[in-house]
């Protein structure tokens, strides 16, 4: 019995694979540039033209994004620009 609502389940969810969409990969690419490009006093406040996804952790966090900063940028330099808002 449970094999069958299992397998609903799972069929389910892959008819629904072609509309979902993560946003993860947007707010860590976005926090992977403002830690980059902004001085650390500037990593909370809002600018005019900014991504939605603003840097809202904690500053541990937001220091561990900063580490990872230099080797995204040597993966591809555009990562860490801020004014990529679309990136993805």
């Amino acid at each position: 019995m449970y094999w069958r609502v299992w397998m609903v389940a799972a069929c389910v969810k892959v008819l629904l694979w072609p509309s979902y969409r993560s946003t993860d990969f947007d707010v860590h690419r976005n926090w992977l540039a403002i830690t980059h490009s902004r001085p650390a006093a500037e990593w909370y406040a809002d600018r005019q033209a900014q991504s939605e996804w603003t840097l809202d952790y904690p500053p541990l966090f937001a220091l561990f994004e900063r580490a990872l900063a230099p080797l995204a940028r040597r993966v591809d330099p555009n990562i860490v620009d801020e004014t990529q808002i679309d990136y993805a």
